[in-house]
């Protein structure tokens, strides 16, 4: 497994970071807790000052992730809502196997109930003695489906016109049917029907239609029952943790101590949260990534959760690859403010590895290249954005709003940040980062990335 891109293009594939590379400034408080303050006492407005861009080697993301992402907790239905005629067979299934010869239409009634309609999907999870289950029924399932191919002749009289005739459906079930069956504009193709306990209704409108026209044509509807003749069956099986979250979950005790202190680490980063969207997720910068991780994602094709102090997060770690972002940046201390400097982002198209176009467009939350603050004394002290060149948008007024803006080659966007006056003399860090897209020749969709950097902000 390898880890993933500081900033992701398409196919997910990590992007990286160009332009200007400064001194080595420290960029994390757990190693250097006096990074991002200063010993000095008093501001001074006509203090010099000195800023120096860093590129980031890595940046670590961690966040809870949803528990629907797997199993969605609510398609996991209590025990006391299971449906009577299924209980005894779950009884049975989960104690070795449920086998009969009648399923009996109450039953197959029962499996129904869990099919996610119009298509059918079958969501079998239940609740059993507090532990949840997934159960299997290999029972008699009625199909439907259209061809691939548009009927080259056929009886008018036999073809159901989805376009001009829905508004005559006069049974639920058959609207259900001619839905799932059909196509709707470019985002919902052609689906499958399927059901244990085939409706009336819907048997008697296939007695009267064998064709069904949608946006592509008019089609032969298949019809075919799958596990049609006896002995039917019912299993159940515990749900494991990867079902749950659909990825494997890996627990803290079952980790190097270093993966773990890093794992901490990123969770406990204050690096970049007021620019973030939700509070329960963090970002930390770094230059270096335990050899201990490294080894363990190696283990993994599929990106594992992992369990730290009971509960369970995202934690991703991208390298930086410099290459690849059709753009550079820059930094210059105000020759007419002592207090402030100007952050340039340039569209330079030949930075890339790969042939680009535009437009480039550019987001952040807070402000536009990036929203950037400073630490001292544990207060996080914000450089206010006094003017812009190239800005066209609206400067967002709230620091987990979005800035946006479009850039063509041979563009630039320049912010001119103010350190506030009575901030004390030091260096401190200031953590950016933007995100870009652009275009790339005869590919859809476009490419994407972020941009992260850090900027050393000595104040003299």
């Amino acid at each position: 497994m390898d880890r993933r891109a500081l900033l992701t293009g398409v196919g997910g594939s990590l992007v990286a970071l160009s332009g200007c590379v400064g001194s080595d400034v420290g960029s994390d408080p757990a190693t250097n807790g006096t990074e991002d303050e200063s010993t000095s006492d008093g501001g001074d407005p006509t203090a010099s000052l000195d800023v120096e861009l860093r590129t980031v080697p890595h940046v670590v993301t961690a966040y809870e992730p949803s528990p629907s992402r797997g199993i969605d907790p609510e398609h996991v239905v209590p025990e006391s809502e299971i449906p009577s005629a299924l209980r005894e067979p779950l009884a049975e299934a989960r104690a070795g196997r449920f086998e009969t010869d009648d399923p009996g239409d109450a039953l197959l009634a029962a499996v129904d109930e869990f099919r996610v309609y119009d298509r059918g999907q079958l969501k079998p999870y239940v609740e059993l003695d507090g532990t949840r289950h997934a159960f299997g029924p290999t029972l008699p399932t009625f199909t439907a489906e259209l061809l691939d191919e548009p009927a080259d002749e056929y009886d008018e009289d036999r073809v159901f016109r989805e376009a001009t005739q829905r508004d005559d459906l006069d049974s639920t079930a058959v609207e259900t049917f001619v839905k799932a069956l059909t196509a709707y504009g470019a985002s919902v193709a052609r689906g499958e029907y399927r059901r244990c306990d085939r409706p009336d209704a819907v048997a008697a409108f296939l007695d009267e239609y064998d064709y069904l026209e949608d946006q592509f044509g008019v089609c032969r509807i298949r019809t075919a029952v799958e596990n049609e003749d006896p002995p039917y069956a019912i299993t159940a099986r515990e749900l494991t943790e990867g079902d749950i979250w659909d990825r494997p979950i890996l627990d803290e005790s079952a980790l190097d101590d270093e993966v773990v202190a890093f794992f901490e680490r990123a969770l406990a980063s204050p690096h970049r949260k007021p620019a973030l969207s939700t509070p329960d997720r963090s970002q930390l910068f770094t230059d270096d990534v335990p050899d201990a991780y490294d080894r363990l994602a190696a283990e993994y094709d599929e990106q594992p959760y992992y369990r730290i102090d009971g509960a369970v997060y995202d934690i991703g770690v991208g390298e930086s690859l410099y290459d690849r972002l059709p753009v550079s940046v820059s930094v210059a201390a105000s020759e007419d403010a002592t207090r402030q400097f100007a952050l340039t982002v340039a569209i330079t198209p030949e930075s890339a590895d790969a042939d680009v176009t535009g437009p480039y467009t550019f987001t952040s939350r807070g402000a536009l290249p990036s929203a950037l603050w400073v630490l001292h004394d544990g207060e996080r002290w914000p450089l206010e954005v006094t003017e812009t060149d190239g800005i066209e948008g609206p400067q967002p007024s709230r620091s987990d709003a979005q800035g946006l803006e479009s850039l063509d080659a041979g563009d630039e966007m320049v912010a001119t940040y103010a350190v506030p006056e009575s901030l004390p003399a030091g260096t401190y860090v200031s953590r950016g980062l933007f995100g870009i897209s652009w275009g790339v020749p005869n590919q859809t969709p476009d490419e994407h990335g972020a941009y992260p950097f850090e900027l050393a902000v000595t104040i003299g």
